[in-house]
């Protein structure tokens, strides 16, 4: 192992301590007395999730002392989805989008103007809100007079839902969490879609999701009209008080999923802390290629040196994989342990992005088709 060798791995690890950063956190009490609470509205954007809906209904029903609307939009569902959702009390609006739409956008967008609260809180269907949680949120938005949102943390059931372990830190701790305060030349402000909460008056003023209408990654799109408004985006990680389940139907809705986000999500960044995230990505990437190649050089060629540091090296990368995967999601200690593996098909899933936008193919998603080029 070089000189380079050993700066590369040094100065990817440090960034990724750099990018890791203060951990933000969503708190499920709410604080302060209920009479100051604000009225909220819950949106539940939802095409064909009669598998997940009653979950997240059930959440509800235990989730804050306050009392709030529930309102689901029913996006042409083909399930049961609909009935489940009157059967739980909440109301539908039944939509289909139109043309220069995408599903999500419309769905939000009229939950948005059929609602009645001060306090807009989009839900997706598969987030899992602990007690006090969709209160806590809608406070914090409410106290700020704009955009709080959290990205839940992964409830992880399946082997290879494993893969998505370095997609969630990607998008975490490359994006950033916190407040409004950041330095732009290091963080910008940014909008986690899964669960979002604003208040009434900011959402509208910033056109809401009819500005965004067309974005494959519209919570990107609505942090930038954000900005451009003066309107505050905080972003907080969901811990014990949001969770949620990604892509329980299998691989290929994996697939689908981070590839048509990655690309978006890198393009968004500041060129500062783009730099660093490829530095740490680089350099776990040379931490797991060393590891690999270190075993058969110290069988062969007794390279016991090399081999240590190579094998150290992993080790360091693999404890900060450990404290990283344990802020976004329940990977454990064996996905940490074989880093390289999900870190390779966050590779693949970057690529096959990459892809698509270099070849204009659309992106298919939920049974839509959505134009290419869109971020």
């Amino acid at each position: 192992m070089n000189a380079w060798s050993v700066a590369l791995l040094v100065a990817g690890w440090l960034g990724g301590c750099l990018l890791a950063g203060r951990r933000h956190q969503l708190a499920s009490h709410t604080g302060g007395r209920p009479g100051n609470a604000p009225r909220v509205s819950v949106i539940i954007p939802a095409r064909d999730e009669a598998r997940r809906l009653p979950r997240l209904l059930a959440c509800l029903g235990a989730a804050s002392p306050h009392p709030y609307e529930v309102v689901v939009v029913d996006d042409a569902s083909t399930d049961e989805t609909a009935h489940i959702a009157r059967t739980s009390g909440a109301r539908v609006v039944p939509v289909d989008a139109p043309a220069g739409w995408t599903g999500k956008a419309w769905a939000c967008w009229r939950g948005a103007r059929a609602a009645d609260g001060d306090v807009l809180v989009f839900l997706d269907a598969d987030t899992e809100p602990a007690p006090g949680a969709v209160a806590a949120l809608a406070r914090r938005a409410s106290a700020s007079g704009g955009i709080v949102s959290v990205q839940p943390w992964h409830r992880v059931e399946r082997p290879y839902e494993r893969l998505s372990a370095w997609c969630n830190v990607v998008a975490v701790i490359g994006a950033g969490t916190g407040g409004p305060q950041a330095r732009g030349w290091w963080r910008r402000p940014v909008v986690f879609g899964a669960a979002i909460a604003v208040t009434r008056d900011a959402y509208f003023a910033i056109g809401g999701h009819a500005a965004v209408r067309s974005e494959v990654a519209e919570d990107l799109a609505l942090a930038r009209r954000a900005a451009e408004y003066g309107v505050p985006a905080t972003s907080l990680t969901g811990g014990g008080a949001m969770r949620f389940r990604m892509y329980p139907d299998g691989p290929a809705r994996l697939v689908e999923g981070w590839s048509k986000n990655l690309l978006a999500g890198a393009s968004s960044l500041p060129p500062v802390r783009l730099a660093v995230a490829v530095a740490w990505i680089t350099g776990s990437l040379a931490a797991g290629a060393l590891a690999v190649g270190a075993i058969p050089s110290l069988v062969t060629h007794g390279a016991l040196a090399t081999s240590c540091a190579a094998l150290v090296s992993y080790g360091a990368y693999g404890a900060q994989a450990f404290v990283l995967m344990r802020r976004v999601g329940r990977f454990g200690a064996g996905t940490a342990a074989l880093f390289a593996v999900p870190l390779v098909a966050f590779l693949v899933l970057f690529a096959l992005g990459s892809s698509r936008v270099a070849t204009r193919r659309p992106v298919r998603w939920r049974g839509r088709v959505v134009p290419a080029g869109r971020s």
